[in-house]
């Protein structure tokens, strides 16, 4: 295992205190060596795809692992939280033809119908009842 390049990103001031390293890899370790490294180091593929003539291959890549923000949230997500918990329990609520409007609209997307249920509504795109 070869670092190709290290790279030292912004760091998040919600999510981390410190900047997180990421490094370019020649190749990904063996699985033991990953899983030796849990709660240290996130080794993973980026970019890449199944159609590899247009994207090209997934680059190997380890980073420092991501920290939880912890309790504290900032106020523009507390303020969605009581929204987001109204149309997530809605979904059970609305008629088999609305669900089934987002189970065609989500074919294709890699999204469930629930997903865009909920993100049409948070988006204001899609108004349900109160």
């Amino acid at each position: 295992m070869k670092a190709l390049g290290q790279v030292s990103t912004t760091a998040h001031p919600q999510y981390h205190k410190v900047p997180l390293i990421m490094a370019k890899l020649s190749a990904l370790p063996e699985q033991a060596i990953i899983s030796g490294y849990r709660g240290v180091i996130d080794f993973y593929l980026l970019g890449g795809c199944q159609d590899r003539e247009t994207w090209g291959p997934a680059i190997p890549c380890a980073r420092s692992w991501p920290r939880s923000p912890g309790k504290r949230r900032s106020p523009a997500v507390e303020a969605e939280w009581s929204a987001f918990a109204y149309i997530a329990g809605q979904w059970n609520n609305v008629t088999q033809e609305v669900k089934d409007a987002f189970e065609k609209l989500s074919t294709g997307t890699g999204y469930s119908a629930r997903d865009l249920f909920e993100r049409a509504y948070l988006s204001g795109l899609y108004r349900y009842p109160h």
